[in-house]
């Protein structure tokens, strides 16, 4: 565990470069939530400040559920191209997609309309067998299939915010098949190489943040045939370059925000691969992640130009699920 000055020399120097920020609250919510070690980050206008808490600043994470940011913006740029209709069903588009009723679109699968479960059941059967490689085990085909048939079973839902994994490993089989490549060749091609994102992957690059799971444990997740929902990893510099992507225009697409039944009170709306919600007088753009040794967030706020991310090594706790989108809401 850190010393207790080594969080709050943190938050003061977040503070000192960004004024609106408060270093005594932001102080304690560092000391207690960045355990046992992480990375706090912000850039706006040019300036940019990365800190890590007894971690080394430069480190590579597993980003979980914040690769649903990157495929997101990968549907979106294949859109643009003419490779891909968002609302236009998966079933008249692609051949994988065959025998998919007709509200299962690209557009459904991006903001969690499909009326999907969060996770396929043979997923949920998979953490008994190897809790920190749940999807190993399902391939492509498998996820397909099972898609289909809760595709049907969840037609009632559709048009309902209901948070899907499983939708997003759906929607990156539709991005491969669209371009005739893999899911991660694709990202890479469109998204990470235009972007300069060299550090970002679904391979981890060194130095890698040692992951603390649960009891101890440093092993780091598996997405298997999931991809697309996780699965990346990156560093606190290309997830805040990721964000002014978006600021600059070079990412496309999130701005139109969806208000949806059965949003919690908190959201504002949901955007291709975000969440919207207001923190004091902005509203940010953002998502959070949970692998089984590490947590992420990442968001920004066109309102102010500002990005931030959270990167902490550790899972989920045994009590709770406080971490980085707590942190993130201090750094806008």
């Amino acid at each position: 565990m850190f010393g207790p000055d080594a969080a709050a020399r943190t938050a003061q120097e977040l503070a000192a470069a960004f004024p609106d920020l408060n270093a005594r609250l932001l102080g304690p919510l560092l000391r207690r939530t960045l355990r046992p070690g992480g990375v706090a980050a912000i850039w706006q206008d040019g300036k940019q400040v990365i800190s890590g808490l007894r971690q080394n600043a430069e480190a590579s994470f597993e980003i979980a559920s914040v690769t649903k940011p990157f495929t997101a913006a990968l549907a979106f740029a294949l859109a643009q191209q003419g490779r891909l209709e968002l609302d236009r069903p998966l079933a008249r588009q692609f051949a994988g997609f065959r025998g998919y009723p007709p509200h299962i679109t690209a557009r459904a699968l991006l903001t969690h309309t499909a009326g999907l479960p969060l996770h396929p059941l043979r997923g949920n059967l998979g953490t008994l067998l190897d809790f920190h490689d749940p999807y190993g085990r399902l391939s492509a085909a498998q996820v397909l299939a099972s898609g289909r048939r809760w595709a049907w079973a969840g037609s009632g839902r559709a048009g309902r915010l209901s948070y899907s994994n499983f939708g997003y490993s759906l929607l990156a089989l539709a991005l491969a098949e669209a371009v005739g490549e893999p899911y991660p060749a694709a990202l890479e091609r469109w998204i990470l190489n235009p972007l300069a994102l060299s550090r970002t992957g679904f391979l981890p690059t060194a130095p890698l943040a040692r992951p603390h799971g649960l009891l101890g444990s440093q092993r780091i997740s598996g997405f298997g045939g999931l991809i697309g929902a996780g699965g990346l990893f990156g560093t606190a510099h290309d997830l805040l370059r990721f964000g002014e992507a978006h600021l600059s225009g070079q990412v496309r697409g999130w701005a139109n925000v969806s208000q949806l039944r059965g949003m919690p009170p908190p959201l504002l709306g949901v955007a291709g691969g975000w969440l919207v919600t207001r923190w004091r007088k902005e509203a940010v753009w953002w998502h959070d992640g949970v692998a089984r040794g590490t947590r992420t967030a990442l968001g920004f706020s066109p309102d102010t130009g500002r990005v931030a991310a959270v990167l902490i090594a550790s899972g989920v706790p045994l009590v709770g699920r406080g971490g980085p989108g707590a942190v993130l809401a201090q750094l806008f």
